[in-house]
């Protein structure tokens, strides 16, 4: 006979089991998988993907709805340049293909072309999709001449694209077909905002401004930003209903080393999020788990009250590619099937990637 105590310690034992089973019945169906060993995270092949991708180059956001993933660039397409678009894929036996292209928003020259993509989450049958709402600041090029180039740093040479501040819900039927579409913007709020004023007139490469992440859960909205990074490294995270956003909006907050946000996916028992740069250095890219409660210190708080976080491990990207966004295409008990895109990949079957993490 079996005592109590041997009972429990076969709890462990058969999580382990699962996990593994699981991990080899996945390796099968998606030869991506990564490996977690001493923090960080092994990358494996590539998602097979067929069709066109729009800006393939530049993908910056990935979610699942029902049967399909759903990828957005942060680069307009078209002959004038001026096309914002979402894709869906759909399953096949080799991987994925494009099954529909839907557009967002047509910009032009005086509102700005781009939406700039950063972010798309799903909750039921709805679709959000998120701009930088960002400053955006012309590069220094070499064709130029030293004055010019001096002066693109100058508060006059800011540009603040309308379009680029936009966050869309779009409801879906089962075929993927857009049944309506909506859009409220943030800006507002942000220019308001006691903390997020100061920082709405700064590009977003320099600790500005920038949005990268949405995720919805429980009819809730969280947005992530990847700037400004406050003091001891505390990252806004903007949560919302969109329906009411100026009334219901508060602001959580995490802290992810000194990285900002670069995505934020839900999961069962709170948040995946993407950390990444802030800027254009080269800092590794990181994935942690947060319980979705504020991090931010209190005397008054009791047990529980503040909010955790847990790192999971880094992410190595491919040489010409910058991991922008991560899905959850599957949770299990023991953990998590992901999907990561990137951007600068240099064809279809680079843009998409499958990661196997188990639960911290």
């Amino acid at each position: 006979m079996i005592s109590q105590q041997d009972r429990e310690r076969t709890v462990p034992l058969w999580r382990a089991v699962l996990f593994y089973a699981v991990l080899s019945v996945f390796s099968l169906f998606a030869p991506a998988i990564a490996k977690e060993s001493r923090g960080r995270i092994e990358s494996g092949p590539f998602i097979r993907v067929s069709g066109e991708i729009l800006a393939g180059s530049d993908i910056s956001a990935v979610a699942v709805f029902s049967s399909f993933l759903v990828i957005g660039s942060d680069e307009a397409v078209g002959v004038d340049n001026n096309e914002n678009y979402i894709q869906l894929l759909r399953k096949i036996e080799s991987g994925y293909a494009v099954h529909k292209n839907i557009l967002l928003l047509q910009g032009d020259q005086a509102e700005g072309k781009e939406l700039d993509i950063e972010g798309i989450a799903v909750e039921g049958d709805s679709v959000y999709i998120v701009g930088a709402h960002c400053l955006k600041r012309q590069k220094v090029k070499k064709a130029r001449i030293q004055e010019e180039n001096r002066k693109k740093f100058q508060a006059d040479r800011l540009e603040e694209e309308r379009n680029r501040a936009w966050l869309y819900r779009i409801r879906l039927d089962k075929e993927g077909n857009e049944v309506e579409s909506q859009r409220i913007s943030l800006r507002e709020i942000i220019k308001h905002d006691p903390v997020l004023h100061p920082f709405s007139r700064i590009p977003s490469k320099e600790n500005g401004i920038d949005i990268e992440g949405v995720a919805a859960k429980d009819g809730w909205l969280y947005v992530g930003f990847r700037g400004p990074v406050l003091r001891e490294n505390y990252i806004p995270v903007m949560k919302l209903k969109f329906d009411d956003a100026e009334k219901t909006y508060e602001l959580l907050y995490v802290q992810l080393g000194g990285r900002g946000i670069r995505d934020i996916t839900k999961v069962s028992d709170g948040f995946l999020i993407l950390a990444g740069p802030v800027g254009d250095g080269d800092n590794s890219y990181q994935l942690y788990h947060w319980d979705g409660k504020d991090l931010i210190l209190g005397k008054d708080l009791k047990d529980g009250e503040r909010g955790r976080i847990h790192f999971l491990g880094d992410i190595t990207s491919p040489k010409k590619g910058k991991v922008e966004g991560v899905a959850v295409h599957r949770e299990e008990e023991t953990g998590y099937q992901l999907i990561l895109a990137y951007d600068g990949a240099e064809n279809n079957d680079t843009v998409l990637q499958y990661v196997l993490l188990p639960r911290p």
